[in-house]
């Protein structure tokens, strides 16, 4: 090591005098890695004493509370995972061995700096958020004494900073949500459990996590009801599931195999090796067929752009049935919660009004033109014929 110092990422770092190259080598041996991660091993203290906490066992804390929930039900598995994610960069940045409850103000504008420069505001805010719950959960827990100073930096992006990024968003890439014409050619060319999957995400809402847990007694095929708390908030949910809705599950369901585990008889969707389309896993990780199978529909049809996902069908549920100018009906469909004081008062909802935002959803959704005389019909089958001209239109004209 020579003189003591040596040039690491083009700056030269003092590790200790020459006449005592043992500690210096320990020195340099112990602070190298931070240096190479873009770490300042200055500003790195260490828990020395019994009663310090360290960062990595305070996310190890967090997380095992955390687990808890997701086995309890309280969180879902995709927020788990981004926990873990969230605290492994707390981990990898500050060290292991940094006590929680000395980190200052710079220390976590340094964080925030090495965020990549790739993030938008919205992936930004999300990990500021998490990173600040687990030390709120600390504080709280009492596993360290206090909350840190964050300092003025490291908050989530204003409001406006969001909004900007996505006016930019659909000025590049256009909005997130489908066209009529859009759903009905992803339509033309699905089949089986994925248009039954489609078809509940315009109907209702519906992701690919409530496709996955659907079971056949949680819809009144009669009637054409379903009504069930929405799982991942627990607010009561209820809307009208249309009769080509209910005519695909149906077709689905007949298609589909022995299920593997009995647990998932019920389900209404499972592959063609009998596992459900949408698992979580113990471990926290995701089986997503459904949002895989969507993707594969809509790049093979140039449909895929930026952002655009299963979800996308949740958004252009909310857009076109907003227009019916009745949200009370289209957030009870949707499951949306609401805090206002209308809501605790609100003991129901008529049916009509639910029917009324499915159907206004419905008609918009095939109501076409037809190719010879103009005229705009409804139907929902792949091939109509024109009431008026008598000419023959496919489905996705």
């Amino acid at each position: 090591m020579g003189s003591g110092r040596k040039k690491i990422r083009g700056k030269a770092w003092y590790f200790g005098r020459w006449e005592e190259h043992e500690a210096a080598l320990e020195k340099y041996l112990d602070e190298v890695d931070d240096i190479r991660a873009g770490r300042d091993p200055r500003r790195q203290r260490r828990a020395l004493s019994p009663e310090a906490v360290a960062v990595a066992e305070m996310c190890n804390l967090y997380l095992e509370a955390m687990d808890a929930r997701r086995a309890a039900g309280q969180i879902s598995p995709r927020h788990f995972i981004d926990c873990k994610q969230s605290c492994k960069k707390l981990a990898d940045y500050f060290g292991r061995y940094v006590c929680a409850s000395t980190l200052k103000a710079a220390d976590f504008a340094g964080l925030r700096q090495s965020f990549p420069s790739t993030w938008g505001p919205t992936k930004t805010g999300n990990e500021i958020k998490r990173m600040k719950t687990a030390f709120k959960w600390a504080t709280e827990s009492e596993t360290i004494p206090a909350l840190p100073n964050f300092g003025p930096e490291f908050k989530q992006p204003p409001k406006a900073v969001m909004r900007r990024a996505k006016q930019d968003r659909q000025s590049r890439h256009g909005t997130l949500d489908f066209t009529a014409e859009e759903l009905r050619a992803i339509l033309h060319g699905s089949g089986g459990w994925l248009r039954a999957s489609i078809l509940l995400g315009i109907n209702a809402g519906f992701g690919a996590a409530d496709c996955g847990r659907l079971r056949a007694n949680n819809i009144d095929f009669v009637a054409g009801w379903y009504d069930l708390p929405r799982r991942k908030t627990a607010i009561p949910r209820r809307f009208f599931v249309w009769t080509e809705t209910r005519a695909a599950i149906q077709d689905a369901m007949a298609q589909q195999p022995v299920a593997k585990s009995e647990d998932d008889d019920e389900l209404c969707f499972l592959t063609a090796h009998g596992n459900p389309v949408w698992r979580a896993h113990a471990s926290g990780s995701i089986s997503d067929r459904v949002g895989r199978a969507f993707f594969a529909i809509c790049r093979k049809l140039e449909l895929h752009k930026p952002g655009r996902s299963f979800y996308s069908l949740r958004r252009t549920f909310e857009t076109v049935a907003g227009n019916t100018k009745d949200q009370i009906a289209v957030n009870y469909a949707m499951g949306h919660s609401d805090e206002s004081m209308a809501a605790v008062y609100r003991q129901g909802i008529e049916d009509q009004r639910l029917i009324d935002v499915a159907e206004h959803v419905r008609k918009w959704l095939w109501t076409r033109d037809c190719f010879g005389c103009g005229e705009a019909q409804f139907s929902a089958a792949d091939e109509w014929t024109c009431e008026s001209c008598g000419e023959t239109n496919s489905a996705v004209g």
